[in-house]
């Protein structure tokens, strides 16, 4: 997910909605344009460290590195 983090209204819709379907995992994201704040907004939503990016630039480039399917 990129933005939607702490204090976003849409970002809580955009996770609601998704969810609807049940067809749904938030495994990584780039929540605001602030670090910390990315970092944080990530956290609170239970992803892990390594999955939380600063960026969406730094997003695309380690997720794209990513094997399909793995945590590699």
């Amino acid at each position: 997910m990129i933005g939607g983090g702490q204090g976003a209204f849409i970002g809580a819709v955009h996770r609601i909605a998704a969810r609807l379907d049940g067809m749904y995992d938030l495994v990584a994201g780039a929540f605001s344009s602030d670090p910390d704040k990315s970092k944080s907004s990530g956290a609170a939503l239970g992803l892990v460290p390594e999955r939380i990016y600063a960026s969406y630039q730094e997003l695309f480039n380690k997720e794209s590195r990513r094997r399909p399917g793995t945590n590699v």
